[in-house]
């Protein structure tokens, strides 16, 4: 069944065009209609002069008025007109054209000196007056200016350029038509294509334009980037996830084998290990979840972050001696923050056990913080086997290792920078990480400052 063609955009942009391009012409050619033409006397050359009186002293002897304009007829078909100046009355008009002013030639008449009028494509020189039946008439001699070429718009039909006016105006607007409604179109199939499941598809030749639609385009593009991201990151999350759970749970259920069979109860302190092992991976993973979502409750104190960072660097010590660790410690003595506490300890007590996880034995790690006016800045640097520098940014996402010194065995899931990712970017701060010279990784946290009235400038040594 086919559609109503003015449900289509294409369709009705052409029509209204196209009806503003008629209302146009149309309005133009009754206004030009309405308007006198142009009408231009010029003074005759004394040589042009003679010319007419010659031909026109044929004409002086006519017996009576209708003699002469029968000879004026059979001569050559308008090219004489002639006027009576006391009638104010033109005898033989029909050479005329229909807009031509006749006061123009009555006025003409009462000059001595003959003029040339030029009207339009007409020439009319004159006066010359004749005396017939004791009536003082005036005679024109008429001259039409030479052809115009087919290729002036002059020289074509009234009726042919208005048929060419429409049909141009019509291929005009149907071109403008399509010359929107195509990017359209594009968008749409992308649009389709991208809901139908290829998360591949993008609407890069719309993108290119440098006006409204080009930004439509590119907004399309960053809309489906986003989706595509989010789409694969919850199909890499759920992968890692059911990776991450299958191994306690197949050593649990491994336990409750060897407890069924021996019955001694020597596999409960192990399947409890294991059980808590799911617990914790299950906390962690609701707690990113909610963080990413933003849907984890967000309440600010004022704190003191050097007062936060010493206490956990002091619950810190036992396992950084166990491993002969030194923290040291490159601080203020106070550093006010408005803050969440329950995230950012998290999120220091995340970056900064990492560093103790993954630096090698009898190695120093440092901690560092640095205030500006509007600024607190924590760093964190480890010497442990560092991170390829391609692969910075992509620490911070769940389940993310660089490789197998950095796994499971060590006792983490992949979920604790991330989740310290998450609280930083909750506190409207940043969290960046680059290279320790010459070996480990240093981690930076950026966070808004909470006012005080003590006016600071420039960065403490960092």
């Amino acid at each position: 069944m086919l559609k109503n063609p003015m449900h289509y955009l294409a369709s009705r942009i052409f029509l209204w065009f196209w009806l503003v391009i008629l209302a146009t012409v149309a309005g133009t050619l009754l206004i030009g209609r309405g308007l006198p033409e142009h009408t231009e006397i010029r003074r005759l050359p004394p040589p042009l002069q003679h010319q007419l009186h010659n031909a026109a002293r044929s004409y002086s002897d006519a017996s009576s008025l209708e003699d002469l304009l029968q000879r004026l007829e059979r001569g050559r078909q308008g090219r004489w007109l002639l006027v009576d100046p006391q009638q104010q009355q033109i005898l033989n008009p029909d050479g005329l054209p229909r807009q031509f002013d006749h006061n123009w030639l009555t006025e003409l008449s009462n000059l001595e000196q003959p003029r040339l009028l030029r009207h339009s494509n007409l020439y009319l020189a004159g006066p010359v007056t004749v005396e017939i039946e004791g009536k003082t008439l005036a005679l024109y001699q008429q001259r039409q200016r030479p052809k115009q070429p087919w290729w002036q718009l002059s020289a074509l039909p009234q009726s042919l350029l208005l048929v060419s006016l429409f049909l141009v105006s019509a291929v005009a607007s149907l071109f403008l038509a399509v010359s929107i409604t195509r990017p359209l179109r594009e968008l749409l199939h992308s649009y389709q294509s991208f809901a139908g499941g290829d998360l591949t598809q993008r609407s890069n030749k719309l993108a290119r334009r440098t006006d409204e639609l080009g930004a439509l385009g590119r907004g399309f593009n960053a809309m489906a980037d986003r989706i595509s991201g989010l789409l694969q990151a919850q199909q890499r999350l759920l992968r890692d996830v059911s990776h991450e759970l299958r191994s306690p749970l197949t050593r649990a259920q491994l336990a409750l084998a060897l407890e069924e069979r021996q019955q001694l109860g020597e596999q409960l302190p192990r399947l409890q290990q294991e059980l808590e092992q799911v617990d914790a991976l299950l906390d962690e993973l609701l707690t990113y979840s909610r963080l990413h979502s933003g849907h984890y409750p967000f309440e600010p104190e004022g704190l003191d972050a050097a007062d936060i960072v010493r206490q956990l660097i002091a619950s810190s010590q036992l396992e950084a001696q166990n491993k002969q660790q030194t923290i040291l410690l490159d601080s203020p003595a106070t550093v006010a923050l408005l803050a969440d506490k329950r995230l950012l300890c998290r999120a220091l007590e995340n970056i900064l056990r990492n560093a103790i996880k993954y630096s090698p034995p009898a190695s120093t790690i440092h901690c560092q913080l640095a205030t500006t006016t509007t600024q607190v800045l924590v760093r964190i640097c480890d010497q442990g086997p560092g991170v390829p520098e391609p692969q910075l940014a992509a620490i911070f996402t769940p389940f993310y290792r660089v490789s197998d010194s950095r796994n499971s065995q060590t006792g983490g899931f992949g979920l604790g920078l991330a989740i310290a990712a998450e609280s930083i970017r909750h506190h409207g701060g940043q969290l960046a990480a680059t290279p320790n010279q010459p070996q480990g990784l240093c981690l930076q946290l950026t966070l808004p400052r909470h006012p005080t009235g003590t006016k600071e400038t420039g960065y403490d040594s960092l």
